[in-house]
């Protein structure tokens, strides 16, 4: 009796205890990491162990705004280390992983959501901008003037600075048929004159 007693619980112990190492890795979901200065240089490390051996977890690393690595799907194990990242800012590294396994209805929860900084490695001063020399000046082309003759047809101006007035147009008519013309005319109105007085006195 005692035999058997003894034997139900070593198979009982043995069962909790396979059951204890069983169920001990699935739920560690260990995430650890670190980052640091390396010289002037920012360095990152991730490591991740013990989750869900099927390939459907996912790990998502930003630096600040910037995507250091994508949405990338890993099984049971994974890890990265990032090295000569730009040491002359501060980064702010967010690492964050979703398990596949995790059951928030059942209180399983194994996402990982956590960051590591840095300071700013490389301090040393920046190097005083150099003056750049003048440019030389390009020489210009020179300009082109252009002399106009003068026109034939403007008449000179008269001596004295005044213009002298153009010629009267020429009508065809010399003027001495006009006053001969002028001496007939006043002859007969004398004429006619004469005429009347006498033959009022006769």
């Amino acid at each position: 009796m005692a035999s058997r007693v003894l034997g139900a619980l070593a198979v009982t112990a043995t069962a909790a205890l396979a059951t204890l190492a069983m169920a001990t890795p699935a739920s560690a979901h260990t995430a650890d990491g670190w980052a640091k200065c390396d010289g002037k240089d920012a360095v990152l490390h991730v490591n991740l162990t013990q989750f869900a051996p099927e390939k459907k977890n996912t790990v998502v690393i930003t630096d600040g705004e910037t995507v250091l690595v994508p949405t990338e799907k890993f099984g049971s194990t994974w890890s990265v280390h990032k090295k000569d990242l730009d040491g002359k800012v501060a980064h702010t590294f967010t690492i964050d992983v979703k398990a596949y396994d995790t059951d928030k209805s059942k209180n399983r929860n194994y996402d990982k959501h956590f960051t590591y900084t840095t300071e700013v490695c490389d301090k040393t001063p920046p190097k005083p901008e150099q003056p750049q020399p003048p440019k030389p000046e390009q020489p210009k082309p020179p300009v082109e003037t252009t002399t106009e003759a003068p026109s034939s047809s403007v008449t000179p101006p008269a001596p004295g600075g005044s213009t002298p007035e153009p010629p009267l147009a020429a009508t065809g008519a010399s003027p001495m048929w006009m006053l001969l013309s002028g001496l007939g005319l006043v002859g007969a109105g004398a004429g006619t004159l004469l005429f009347l007085r006498r033959r009022r006195s006769a």
